[in-house]
């Protein structure tokens, strides 16, 4: 037995580095001496060994407040102990006590933080659409030991170990029995275990947290078993048994705000869990958003495979969040929702995952109000006003949700499933989009964000605004330059460099005959650049044909000749592909590329049917303006 583990501590060393020291610190079931407990007792004071039950003697609670008992994480927990960490509020204690409400509803209402299995159960191979518990992962090489051990630990240092097939929970002890678990991870699980059973010191349980403050746990450790606490529904108060949404747990000792606040942030806190599918090192909470929720075994599994069904895309309006094993569909939690395989509560939570709607109250140019909803994850907006005039949703529907018979999710949910646009084929690249967090991104932003260089940032801005305008990516609006300007997806500096390319699709004034004459001849006089007036017109020819300035319609090669647009020489040139110049730089791959392969490599987005191009995370250097000429 010792052998084998020593073997698993060498394999998480050397290929996981973090998750060996996650779950790893000072071992109180290695025991203390006498003096150890001195020292402790010396060091932390009344203020921290004292329980959080003694330091939330705030109110006078009647003795109906005890006799009322739920079901909590390991046993049970009364009204008094649900009401002290705020999780129940004096009302419905009342309520309970004259029978207006039963226990069994305040239970189902908070079984998030009392008894609902919430860590990742399991994992889901998308080939096969099977459930697999880590530990048969780990036998059949789908993922590493260690790996699966960091899975199962974060499940013990959670709540309890899950059966993803059943849903059902266990302790360490009996989950080794089951099978969930090897015996070779047992002492891991059982030290894993106690961040719910509590740390024992001198007689009194403590949480994460005091046990980091007592020395009694590795303080990276113990960052790591919190984020992944918060991560499944809050910091776990073992004496109560419950678990604490992050603010009640500051006031009541469970944690602080300096560990709350830097949580996320990987120089105080590493990412200690890696992605099976590449091995990327994620936090907890990201690795969560990714699962999907079993429709048989009421857990959430973390899938696997080349298919990325859970992946957020441009392209998908809802990603799949929903699986039935038993049927084999794969659905939106608004589709699961639809077909009663999920109950509201549970819809509700996996949509507030994908999108996070706020609703506005907006004026246009008139003074007339307007109702605008946003999601503030993805940036996509809806005008309710316009939606209504297109008939795309019915006057009977808004009301429901201003009285307040459906969620904002449910309502956003419903604008967004009515809301299928065709592909813009003549699109230019209207914006990017930031596939980490399935966010759309404007030029101008992209550009300050770091995400693109200030060249690809100004080329995008041409070749929209020689194409019909400045686009808004939320909404899939075009705007002339001056109407960008004020919207603020252009600066001042920016406009200045790209004024000469609206002329290109409204029209240059000839100085003499005061007509629209076309880019060639303008070029030709001097009234404007030759590399941006040829620019300009290659990114008109690749999104849908030359445009006529007079009549702002598309024009085939031949048209375009005879209409004197463009001249024979310089439509050949354009139509060979191999003389086209290598204008961007891939905001994915970092290498030069023309705009015919940026379009090539664009993707549609579901939500205005214009072309966005994927970004990666920021660039770390470089100069981000879009002030500067290139």
């Amino acid at each position: 037995m010792h052998v084998e583990v020593t073997t698993l501590n060498q394999e998480n060393d050397k290929t996981f580095g973090n998750e060996e020291r996650m779950f790893q610190g000072y071992k109180t079931s290695e025991g203390f001496r006498k003096e150890d407990f001195a020292k402790m007792s010396s060091f932390l004071g009344e203020e921290v060994l004292r329980t959080v039950d003694d330091a939330t003697q705030l109110e006078y609670f009647t003795e109906e407040y005890d006799a009322i008992k739920f079901q909590g994480l390991r046993h049970d927990v009364t009204a008094r102990q649900l009401t002290e960490v705020k999780l129940l509020d004096r009302l419905t204690v009342e309520q309970l006590i004259s029978r207006q409400k039963t226990v069994g509803e305040v239970q189902k209402s908070l079984e998030k933080f009392l008894t609902k299995p919430t860590a990742i159960a399991g994992l889901y191979l998308e080939s096969s659409k099977e459930i697999l518990s880590f530990v048969l992962a780990a036998k059949r090489k789908i993922m590493g030991k260690a790996l699966a051990l960091a899975f199962l630990e974060a499940q013990a240092a959670t709540g309890f170990i899950i059966d993803p097939t059943t849903g059902q929970k266990f302790s360490v002890d009996d989950s080794v029995v089951r099978g969930l678990a090897d015996s070779e991870f047992k002492s891991r699980l059982l030290e894993a275990e106690k961040a719910v059973l509590g740390y024992c010191c001198s007689g009194k349980a403590l949480s994460v947290f005091q046990a980091v403050e007592a020395q009694l746990l590795e303080r990276q450790k113990g960052k790591n078993i919190l984020e992944a606490q918060i991560a499944c529904g809050g910091v776990i108060d073992p004496v109560r048994s419950v678990r604490v949404p992050p603010e009640a747990a500051v006031q009541l000792g469970l944690l602080n705000n300096t560990i709350l606040k830097f949580l996320h942030e990987p120089s105080s806190n590493a990412k200690c869990f890696h992605n099976p599918n590449n091995r990327k090192a994620m936090y907890y909470c990201d690795l969560l958003k990714m699962c999907l929720f079993s429709v048989s075994s009421k857990c959430f599994l973390l899938p696997v495979g080349e298919r990325k069904i859970s992946s957020p895309s441009a392209e998908k309006s809802h990603k799949t969040s929903v699986i039935n094993v038993g049927t084999g569909s794969e659905m939106t939690s608004y589709e699961a929702y639809q077909k009663n395989y999920i109950d509201k509560a549970t819809y509700l939570e996996l949509s507030k995952q994908e999108f996070d709607w706020k609703e506005s109250t907006c004026f246009d140019s008139d003074g007339n109000s307007f109702l605008l909803l946003t999601d503030l994850k993805t940036g996509v907006q809806f005008n309710i006003e316009e939606i209504l005039n297109q008939g795309r949703i019915d006057r009977a529907l808004v009301n429901k949700y201003k009285e307040g018979l459906i969620t904002v999710n449910e309502f956003g949910d419903i604008l967004v499933s009515s809301s299928q646009p065709n592909k813009d084929l003549n699109s230019p690249i209207a914006g990017f989009w930031l596939s980490e967090t399935n966010e759309r991104i404007p030029v101008l932003k992209a550009s300050r964000k770091n995400l693109v260089d200030r060249v690809t940032a100004l080329r995008c801005l041409e070749a929209q605004v020689s194409t019909g305008g400045v686009i808004d990516p939320f909404t899939g609006k075009k705007y002339s330059v001056s109407e960008a300007l004020q919207r603020e997806l252009i600066d001042d500096g920016c406009a200045k460099q790209i004024q000469q390319c609206e002329l290109i699709f409204t029209g240059i004034i000839h100085p003499v005959r005061n007509t629209v004459m076309s880019a060639v001849e303008a070029v030709h006089l001097s009234a404007i650049d030759k590399e941006m007036g040829m620019r300009c017109l290659e990114y008109q020819y690749l999104t849908g044909g030359l445009i006529d300035p007079k009549s702002h319609s598309r024009l085939t090669m031949e048209d375009a000749i005879k209409n004197g647009i463009i001249d024979a020489i310089t439509a050949t040139k354009m139509k060979d592909e191999k003389l086209h110049n290598k204008v961007l730089t891939c905001p994915k791959t970092k290498k030069k590329i023309t705009y015919k392969e940026a379009l090539d490599r664009a993707v549609f987005d579901c939500h205005t049917g214009l072309r966005l191009l994927e970004a990666a995370q920021p660039m770390k250097t470089g100069i981000s303006s879009l002030y500067y000429n290139s």
